[in-house]
Parts: C-alpha cells; sequence; structure tokens
C-alpha cells in the first residue's frame, strides 16, 4: 500500500502494533439532539458539508511547492440493517459515507504543472453504541497525485499518480478482519489479500469511521485504541491526546439557520504510537451542551492535517450541517 498526500479522512490512514494495555471505550450518541437515543437508531439522516483550504509550508518555496483550490468533504450518516460476516444475522446499525474533493498542482524551480484533480470515496458499516461501534465492513476508493521527494530536479520527478481500493470485512465476534488492496491503475493487477487478528482487550475501529466516532467519547482524558495501518500493514494503537476546553469560531449553516460567533469546543491531537507516527492530526469537537439538548451534536467543527513532505497543511472547515432530527 502506497502513502498518499492527503491524510486525514483521511487519517485517511492512522495508526502500530501493541498489545495495549487501555481500557475499552465507552461511547455516547451524541450525534443526536438527545444523546440518550442510542439504542432507537430510525431516523437517523445526517449530512454534513466542509471546505477544504490549504496553506503552504513557511519552509516552502518555488524550488519545490504545492498548491491547492478549495476542496469539499462531506459526510452522509444514515441508519440500515447490517448483514454480519457469517450471513446469518442482521443487525441494526449505521453506515456512514465520506467524499473528498480537492484539486492542485506542483510547481518546480518556478514551473507549474498540470492541475489535477484528488478524491477519497469511503463507506464504513458498523453496530451502535451498545457494541461500542463494532465495526461490520468498510471500502476506500482513492485518487491522490502524491509528493515523492523534498527535493525533485523537475515537474516529472516532482509526484506519482495513486489509484486504488481498499476493502475490509470483520468477522462477527471482531476478532479476525480480511483486508483486499486493488491497484486500479494496472487492469491485470492481482489483489492483494492480508489477515488481521484483531484480539486485545482495547476498543477496535475502522480507519474509515474513526473521525466520526470520536464524536461519542466524553472527552475528559487522553485515550487509545486499535486500527489497521494499511500502509504498515499492521494493527496499531491510536493516540488521543488530552482534549482542551477551548472557544472555536465558526460560521456555518445548521438545519437551514447561521450559526456564527464562537462555539464551546474540544480540541484534541490524534497520532499514531510509533517512532515513524508524523505530524499528529488536530480536530475540534463541539461540546456537548445537555444530555437532553445536544444543539451541535458534537460535530468535527474543524480539522487540520499535515500534507506529505511537509509542504502545507490542509484545514477542513464546517460550512453546513444537515442534522438528524432526533
Amino acid at each position: 500500500m502506497k502513502k498518499t498526500a492527503l491524510v486525514g479522512l483521511l487519517l485517511v490512514s492512522l495508526m502500530l502494533c501493541a498489545c495495549s494495555q487501555g481500557s475499552a471505550l465507552t461511547f455516547n450518541a451524541n450525534w443526536y439532539k438527545n444523546t440518550t437515543l442510542g439504542k432507537d437508531l430510525s431516523g437517523t439522516q445526517e449530512i454534513l458539508d466542509y471546505e477544504v483550504t490549504f496553506k503552504q509550508s513557511s519552509t516552502a518555496s518555488d524550488a519545490f511547492r504545492v498548491e491547492y483550490d478549495k476542496g469539499t468533504y462531506r459526510t452522509e450518516l444514515k441508519n440500515a440493517y447490517l448483514t454480519l460476516s457469517d450471513g446469518s444475522s442482521q443487525r441494526e446499525g449505521y453506515i456512514y459515507t465520506t467524499r473528498l474533493d480537492i484539486s492542485g498542482r506542483y510547481i518546480v524551480n518556478g514551473a507549474v504543472g498540470e492541475t489535477f484533480h484528488d478524491y477519497i470515496l469511503s463507506t464504513v458499516s458498523f453496530l451502535p453504541v451498545d457494541n461500542a461501534l463494532q465495526p461490520v465492513s468498510s471500502e476506500k476508493e482513492v485518487y491522490t497525485t502524491s509528493a515523492i521527494s523534498t527535493s525533485p530536479s523537475s515537474l516529472d520527478t516532482a509526484s506519482v499518480t495513486y489509484h486504488y481500493s481498499y476493502t475490509v470485512r470483520y468477522d462477527s465476534a471482531l476478532s479476525n478482519a480480511t483486508a483486499v488492496y486493488t491497484d486500479l491503475l494496472q487492469e491485470d493487477a492481482e489483489p492483494k489479500t492480508t489477515e488481521y487478528d484483531l484480539t486485545g482487550n482495547t476498543t477496535f475501529l475502522d480507519n474509515e469511521q474513526i473521525l466520526f466516532a470520536l464524536r461519542g467519547l466524553d472527552m475528559n482524558s487522553s485515550a487509545s485504541f486499535r486500527s489497521i495501518n494499511s500502509v504498515m500493514s499492521q494493527v496499531q494503537d491510536v493516540s488521543l491526546g488530552t482534549p482542551t476546553i477551548t472557544e472555536e469560531t465558526v460560521n456555518f449553516e445548521a438545519d437551514g439557520e447561521t450559526v456564527s460567533g464562537s462555539v464551546q469546543a474540544y480540541s484534541v491531537s490524534l497520532t499514531y504510537d510509533n517512532s515513524y507516527s508524523g505530524s499528529p492530526q488536530t480536530l475540534v469537537y463541539a461540546r456537548r451542551t445537555d444530555a437532553n439538548n445536544n444543539t451541535y451534536r458534537n460535530v468535527l467543527l474543524r480539522m487540520e492535517t499535515s500534507v506529505l513532505q511537509s509542504l502545507g497543511t490542509l484545514t477542513y472547515r464546517l460550512v453546513k450541517a444537515d442534522f438528524s432530527d432526533k
């Protein structure tokens, strides 16, 4: 599996193997106005839209840099009956889909390359909070134009294009997973299958559900969980730093009404537990206002993630929210 330039929902790949010593996480249905409705999934329908902007690194120059146009990121959550891997039973759970679209161009020694159009699509299904959001399956398609090095000699050696799919299926006991990577640029490429042992004491989350799942935490302390790092082909620990209570300046539309000004929020960092973890992601979530009247549903308000080769930072900001009406 290749590294991608768009990390972040990427997180788009996060996570290193280890036998975790932490405890299992407890989730609340904070994506509802009434957070006590964790067992009543009916009528769940949420759509969130984000604007994605790029800030160039202070060390970048015309010798090598990248420009990104404004991009879009959309997430959708709905309830559905899910067929478990054994095919013998169905459980009501969630389907969560995301789509990132962004365009840009590389510049080497003042020469501007052709505009590329990258995207990441993902879908993940998982069980409700009383099952610790246990994943059932996920799939992702990535088309990305990634920087190869920090100092290419020409535009021809500045970047490479990857187009691949990655699917994961979990057994009903969440003890094993089967992942399949397929190179979509090569018609005759053989899919690569990897089996993972998921047994452990700490919570396991699929990579594609992480940003959503963190909305369900109380955010009162640091935490850790496990997930599959597709780059390293290992199950790894992921660390959530100690959250900081803050006020986030926002300007978005929520169910047809404008929300502008400051919102009480938590800021937290997310990173791999290994020596090659790279820069942590910064995540800012709205704080729960009241268990029975959670106005902003612990929504992700902002996310910052680094671009490969330290070329800059992508920032996701919420611009529109159509929350579930419950």
